[in-house]
């Protein structure tokens, strides 16, 4: 019987990375957006203080509560 051989960490997260990456193709819609230079800070430290999680959590409540889904 064959040994398997082992990955290395760096070779385990390469693979973790596809992986998520073509699961976020298949199953996600992008939506980039811009910002004035210095605001996508002042975003993202108001979304904190608003206790979201992350920039993205933040907008996408936003948006779905304008569209009257949330």
């Amino acid at each position: 019987m064959a040994r398997k051989t082992t990955k290395t960490p760096e070779e385990l997260a390469a693979a973790h990375t596809k992986y998520k990456n073509a699961w976020q193709r298949e199953n996600k819609d992008r939506i980039p957006i811009t910002v004035p230079i210095g605001d996508k800070d002042r975003i993202a430290a108001w979304a904190k203080s608003k206790g979201y999680q992350s920039t993205n959590a933040y907008i996408t409540d936003l948006v779905y509560k304008d569209m009257g889904e949330r």
